[in-house]
Order: C-alpha cells, then structure tokens, then sequence
C-alpha cells in the first residue's frame, strides 16, 4: 500500500517589508498581491501567481485576505489590479463600499 498523500500547508502572511500578502505553499511562494498605503487608502497595483501554481485559487485567497485585512483595518481600497478589481467587482456587498 502506498502513503495517503498529504494536503499542502498553505499559508498567507502580511510582508509588510515587501509591502505585500503572500501565500506560500509548503513554505514555497506560489502568489502575492502588492499593495502600498497611503493617508488611508490601500492600492493594489499587482498579483501574481506563478504560472506552475495556476488555476487553483491562490491568486483569489491571498487577494481575499489582503482585502480582508484592509476592511478589518477601516482602510479604503483602490483596485489598480484588474484581478483585484475583478473580485472586488464579484463581490460588492464585501468590498464596494470601500472602493475609492
């Protein structure tokens, strides 16, 4: 019989020195989302996900929680990213109201 394979770790960490979330997959970075803040505004201008991680929603968790962070934290966003714009645009009842 062979081993079970095991689920990946996956963990996203706010980068602050980066100025950016990153989501790391068994300690590896497959994506991240750059942001820089300004007199209480968040911008996004960047994602990415590496092209090998592709098409398994990393790119959509570390936008989420970078998103998420910014509401908890009462900051306005602006969605410079078009992926970001997109989610954000997905999903107006979360984030639109923050939108500058």
């Amino acid at each position: 019989m062979s081993e079970a394979q095991q689920d990946p770790t996956v963990e996203i960490v706010d980068a602050v020195e980066q100025g950016r979330f990153e989501l790391r997959v068994d300690g590896r970075l497959v994506s991240f989302v750059d942001y820089a803040d300004h007199a209480g505004r968040r911008a996004f201008p960047h994602t990415q996900t590496y092209p090998e991680f592709g098409g398994r929603g990393y790119g959509t968790q570390v936008v989420r929680a970078a998103l998420d962070e910014a509401v908890a934290a009462g900051r306005s966003i602006v969605p410079s990213c078009p992926f970001v714009r997109a989610l954000v645009q997905q999903h107006p009842d979360e984030y639109g109201a923050l939108v500058v």
